[in-house]
């Protein structure tokens, strides 16, 4: 039973699922190198079928969302901005009746709404894949959008018990949120809320008007956040708070419709310094975020939560959620952006082929993300010698590459790494990474200003050894985190041993644990540096440089050696030195 899920809209991905079990899965801008690449990932729906050793015509069915690109240039991020720049006197008619009188423009929003007829549309894109892909029409599965972010945790949750799933986002399906049921077998839609009052949006919003890019930089917001002053955030916050209200129904509401924020943000924050601001957004974000899942649980008695959906990679949220004391389990989907959607569709269409074949519905749990391509020694040495690098490099063929890197980084120096299957996803776990020693402060300096161009204030992240998950994080629940999917506490001892690894002002942790099992090689490197320096984790940092996709290719991370001053790569087990 194979099925192809895809995302076509931005995060553009392929997903290959197997008899209940995901085997591959790549998002298109590792190829393009565009970031943020939308539209039909031809080159990735390539990799996930050769990876698989099938052709199209085995594929049993197609499943996607209908969230669509709504224009032809790949580069989502400029189409976002201009929406929101409001350019047009007609955006700027709606966005005034949208602030002044939220009524009038609701009504206005479901006119549109209810002209249009979403069949109609769905069948369009289903005949331009078939056509593109040659690939029956018939057996294009069109979802929604939500359901879709629902579907892509199922694989992981305890089928044993009840799960309460919560889905949250910009928008997709006209909607940014819904709070579901799963019993093991079925999703059950509680509540959804229209993307009118989409938390999202007030968040992306708020980037941009931070001066930096939605769909990209809301990190940084939530980065930037810890550093304002209490007092300050205080004096804007009721504010904010007047915003939003959650209903007996668990529906987000909103004063006016969020698409438009921006006239908000221009008139009532006008002269609010930059970290008030972010502060502000982001503690509105957490405490409506615990008020919902706090609601849901209280309305259902169910305390097993799964999160997922744009939002919900605020990893600072996440912990907040972790910390309601009636939350007994909480699983958080890794990368849980619209490119999870492609591992939804995937789930989706198996449950749908299990019901038509009368079998149990029993996917596989996601164990790990190395999902990508990966390129061997031979591929490696080949590039080498095409295009003469040893006249430019120092390069050796190590015998024993994990312990070469695990000595370099113990020296303080700082290490890319291009190894193995590449990751899914939003986050660099290891095998597409640039490594460096965690206790160095001026490390920071280096990687921020010579090889990442990173912004001063954001934090980098440890990837540690499992067995040291207790000594450096404070995690009553126990809540395995392989991901960097949420952030802890962290205790006495991190705070010595990994100073360059967390949040420089509250001293947060968002921690990548590393198992033996599912990466032993990375496992291997981070063991052999806590032999030389007692250290049980190794910064990590994405291996690209500053606005480019993670690399994916050997040729990907040659560019990014060529273009900063990092000093050495590894490619398989290869070593690259500049001269």
């Amino acid at each position: 039973m194979h099925i192809l899920g895809l995302n076509i809209g931005h995060n553009a991905t392929a997903c290959l699922l197997k008899d209940g079990k995901i085997v591959s899965c790549v998002s298109e801008e590792r190829f393009s190198r565009i970031k943020n690449h939308h539209g039909i990932p031809f080159k990735s729906i390539n990799f996930v079928l050769r990876d698989g050793k099938i052709s199209m015509k085995e594929i049993g069915m197609i499943v996607l969302d209908d969230q669509y690109p709504i224009e032809k240039n790949p580069r989502f991020g400029k189409h976002f901005m201009d929406a929101y720049k409001n350019k047009s006197r007609k955006n700027k008619m709606l966005s005034y009746l949208g602030y002044k009188h939220p009524g009038l423009f609701q009504k206005y929003y479901w006119f549109k709404e209810g002209m249009q007829n979403k069949e109609k549309e769905r069948q369009k894109i289903r005949n331009a894949l078939a056509s593109a892909l040659e690939f029956p029409a018939s057996k294009i599965i069109i979802a929604e959008h939500h359901l879709m972010h629902a579907f892509s945790v199922v694989g992981n949750l305890d089928s044993r018990k009840k799960w309460l799933i919560f889905t949250l986002d910009g928008e997709g399906s006209g909607l940014c949120a819904s709070v579901n049921i799963f019993d093991g077998k079925n999703i059950k839609r509680i509540s959804e809320s229209s993307k009118t009052a989409s938390l999202g949006y007030f968040y992306g919003i708020a980037t941009l008007m931070l001066g930096m890019k939605p769909l990209e930089h809301e990190f940084k917001v939530m980065g930037l956040a810890p550093y304002a002053k209490e007092h300050s955030v205080k004096e804007i916050y009721p504010k904010l708070k007047n915003l939003f209200w959650i209903d007996e129904n668990l529906r987000f509401n909103s004063r006016f419709s969020m698409p438009f924020a921006d006239s908000y943000f221009k008139k009532e924050m006008k002269f609010v310094r930059f970290d008030t601001l972010a502060s502000g957004v982001q503690k509105l974000t957490e405490e409506l975020c615990v008020e919902w899942v706090l609601r849901a649980i209280k309305k259902t008695g169910i305390q097993n939560i799964a999160l997922s959906g744009g939002v919900f990679m605020n990893v600072k949220a996440n912990k907040r959620i972790s910390e309601i004391p009636e939350v007994k389990e909480l699983f958080v989907m890794p990368s849980c952006g619209d490119e999870a959607n492609a591992i939804g569709a995937c789930f989706y269409g198996y449950k749908i082929c299990c019901e038509k074949d009368n079998i149990s519905f029993k996917p596989f749990p996601l164990t790990h993300l190395y999902l990508g391509p990966e390129y061997d020694d031979k591929y490696i040495k080949e590039m080498i010698e095409k295009n003469n690098l040893n006249e430019k490099y120092k390069i050796s063929k190590q015998k024993d590459i994990n312990k070469t890197i695990a000595r370099l980084l113990s020296k303080g120096e700082i290490v890319a790494r291009c190894s193995g299957r590449s990751e899914w996803g939003a986050r660099a776990l290891g095998n597409r990474s640039i490594l460096a020693n965690p206790v160095s402060q001026n490390t920071i300096r280096i990687l921020n200003e010579t090889i990442k161009d990173r912004d001063f204030w954001m934090p980098f992240t440890p990837s540690m050894l499992d067995v040291f998950g207790k000594k450096y994080l404070k995690n009553p629940k126990k809540i395995f985190a392989p991901y960097m999917a949420i952030t802890f506490e962290s205790t006495a001892l991190a705070q010595k041993q990994l100073p360059a690894a967390m949040h420089p002002y509250d001293f947060t942790i968002r921690p990548q644990i590393v198992t033996k099992k599912y990466n032993p090689d990375y496992y291997e490197i981070i063991q052999n540096f806590q032999k030389l320096t007692g250290t049980g984790a190794v910064l990590n940092t994405s291996f690209n440089l500053h606005g480019e996709p993670n690399v994916l290719t050997p040729e990907d991370a040659l560019h990014t050696l060529e273009n900063s001053s990092l000093k050495y790569l590894a490619l398989g087990n290869y070593l690259l030195g500049k001269r």
